[in-house]
């Protein structure tokens, strides 16, 4: 797993297969929230909190999962300072549906 900080609200995380398998979870479980991915998550911002100070204590956050290979997944946790703003957001997308 390979974590970066892209700046104070947002961190990058590159997961592999082996990143997945090690912990028992496949890329489908990723979208479900189970207990090993709610694991998997915590461990990332916990390891940017230690790497980075990327503190998300008490702050929504919005998660974006997208493959960029058949063996390798990016996940993008920004957090969000105004959770409306993230509603409207969500809003217009689902209209355009």
């Amino acid at each position: 797993m390979k974590i970066e900080k892209l700046n104070d609200h947002e961190i990058r995380c590159t997961l592999t297969l082996e990143d997945l398998e090690s912990r028992h979870l496949k890329l489908s479980e990723l979208a479900y929230g189970n207990d090993k991915t709610k694991r998997l998550f915590r461990d990332m911002v916990q390891q940017a909190a230690f790497q980075y100070g990327f503190d998300a204590e008490n702050t929504p956050l919005m998660v974006e999962a997208v493959p960029v290979s058949t063996d390798c997944i990016v996940v993008s946790i920004t957090k969000v300072d105004d959770p409306d703003e993230l509603e409207e957001v969500y809003e217009l997308f689902a209209a355009v549906l």
